[in-house]
């Protein structure tokens, strides 16, 4: 019994609140030059004051700036410069905020309203503002609770919406259309600064790059004089095989823990010479460990026509090397098959 008693009130208190909400959109104010109006606003809820005279002049005291986003309050005046109405759209753009707002009339009238951002239920939809009659005494400031009425004729019919509706919605419509473009332009003008700084850096990181390139060559090469540069001889610096000559600079340079060797292939043959790779391998008579190494050679392909040469580079740490090893270079053929080779370090 208790628990339907709970649930009656509970339905009646909240038909209660809902007839309050609705009674509380459409209101009336009765203002005078020392009285000043509440208007409460919502987002997403577009607030309508309309005037007894036509309006002449809007003044708000954080009025919404499109330019740079600042501001909490879009205010908008019905009709144009030459015929104004007698209608002022409000509307906040923020969950939270409050100003102050001067409207003058036709009738040489200024009416001050504050206005608040408060729950969507408790926002006005209409506002009619009436002359009232000026505070006695000639006191200033706002009455602690402004006259309101609420106006039943001003409430459209569920099959036909009124006009106020209607101007209602067109106007919210282009508010929220102009703050999609100015969203949308503010984001391609961003996103053009963004690529104009990244190809700004490209730019000039290209141009840096042969002189930052060139540094870094000279910084590696001092390094590795203080580091000591060291000079080992090489045994054989030529062989000839099937018409084909390996030439072998005298001396393979190690600096900045690092083996370079020099080579040169030429083929004096009539017919082309092809081989697959080449190798440095290091053998003490029972194992044979072929060494990591890197060929840098002046010619991408491995193969030479008749007279033709190249030359390059071999790179490889000389710290896989034992001892009592022999170190070799190989030209290899398919299948890694011997075509020839030469004995560096016996």
């Amino acid at each position: 019994m208790k628990l339907f008693l709970s649930i009656g009130i509970l339905l009646v208190s909240l038909a209660a609140a809902s007839k309050v909400n609705a009674q509380s959109a459409v209101v009336t104010l009765a203002l005078s030059s020392d009285r000043i109006g509440e208007i409460k606003t919502a987002p997403g809820i577009t607030t309508m004051i309309r005037f007894p005279e036509a309006v002449q002049e809007i003044i708000c005291g954080d009025l919404y700036d499109p330019a740079t986003g600042k501001g909490t309050f879009v205010v908008q005046r019905s009709g144009g410069n030459d015929h104004p109405g007698n209608e002022v759209f409000i509307k906040p753009v923020s969950v939270r905020g409050s100003s102050n707002m001067f409207v003058k009339t036709d009738g040489k009238h200024t009416y001050s309203f504050d206005l608040t951002t408060v729950a969507t239920g408790q926002a006005h939809r209409i506002v009619n503002i009436t002359e009232g009659q000026p505070v006695p005494n000639g006191g200033g400031g706002s009455p602690t609770q402004p006259e309101q009425r609420t106006n039943d004729s001003d409430k459209p019919s569920p099959d036909k919406p009124s006009p106020d509706f209607e101007r209602l919605k067109a106007d919210a419509e282009q508010q929220a259309q102009q703050k999609a473009n100015d969203i949308l332009r503010n984001a391609q003008q961003q996103a053009d600064r963004k690529i104009a700084e990244a190809d700004a850096k490209i730019v000039e990181a290209e141009r840096l790059a042969p002189q930052r390139a060139e540094q870094e060559i000279e910084r590696r090469f001092m390094q590795a004089l203080m580091l000591g540069l060291r000079e080992t001889r090489v045994s054989n610096t030529r062989v000839m095989a099937k018409k084909v000559v390996i030439n072998i600079d005298p001396r393979m340079l190690v600096f900045d823990e690092k083996a370079y060797l020099r080579y040169t292939i030429q083929n004096t043959g009539d017919k082309d010479f092809t081989f697959t790779a080449l190798s440095i391998e290091a053998n003490d008579g029972k194992e044979t460990n072929r060494l990591t190494a890197v060929v840098n050679q002046s010619k991408r392909e491995n193969s030479l026509s008749p007279g033709e040469s190249l030359t390059g580079v071999i790179v490889f740490d000389p710290k896989q090397i034992g001892t009592k090893q022999k170190l070799t270079l190989f030209v290899r053929g398919e299948d890694s098959g011997e075509l020839a080779h030469v004995t560096i370090q016996e």
